[in-house]
């Protein structure tokens, strides 16, 4: 008899891997920014900035037939990234170079997830919007307020059904003999979904 893989979203940030200097996308924010996907079997998957490999990892844990592309620059995350690869026992698909000249050989993508962008953000999205099929969504991470507003303008301009969501995560946290709130950076998700390119801006 088959038995399904059950695999519940959010993994505890203590199984990855970690690395000072290496980002990683956070658990809680990891559930949102997986749902915003709006991922499915078989889908094209980019990760760009995938820095220790959270978001591309999850995302072939919930999907093992989608084609996930970890895209990543510095030589420190790509090595985290392979530790993480093995430790969960997924295939993805590394792609070392700095984003968007490393995503010119890819296939076209049906999801796109870019969580850090190295200062090149406007150049990512218009080359990941070239990449990206009619119908697709590309969803971004973004912590300070010039990327939020170049990524949602970004996307309104190039005809995207654009979404925000601003998370403010606190974590319970010892101090002493009291339990406190532990506040996270805020985080905004900003997710589109692409048209058929009729009323783009360009």
């Amino acid at each position: 008899m088959n038995k399904e893989r059950l695999f519940v979203p959010g993994l505890p940030d203590e199984e990855f891997l970690r690395a000072a200097g290496v980002p990683m996308t956070k658990n809680e924010i990891r559930v949102l920014a997986l749902a915003k996907l709006r991922l499915f079997p078989g889908a094209v998957v980019y990760d760009v900035g995938a820095g220790s490999g959270s978001i591309s990892i999850e995302a072939k844990l919930l999907f093992p037939s989608a084609q996930v592309f970890a895209v990543e620059r510095d030589p420190q995350a790509l090595q985290l990234l392979t530790a993480n690869q093995e430790r969960f026992g997924v295939d993805l698909q590394v792609v070392e170079g700095a984003a968007p000249t490393a995503l010119h050989p890819l296939p076209s993508a049906d999801r796109i997830f870019i969580g850090g962008s190295g200062g090149s953000l406007a150049e990512i999205i218009e080359l990941c919007d070239r990449k990206l099929v009619p119908g697709g969504w590309m969803v971004i991470n973004a912590i300070s307020l010039k990327n939020t507003a170049k990524a949602f303008e970004a996307l309104e301009n190039r005809g995207y059904e654009v979404e925000a969501v601003q998370v403010n995560i606190a974590v319970s946290s010892q101090k002493a003999a009291a339990i406190m709130w532990q506040a996270r950076n805020p985080v905004t998700i900003i997710s589109g979904k692409k048209g058929d390119g009729s009323n783009a801006q360009r």
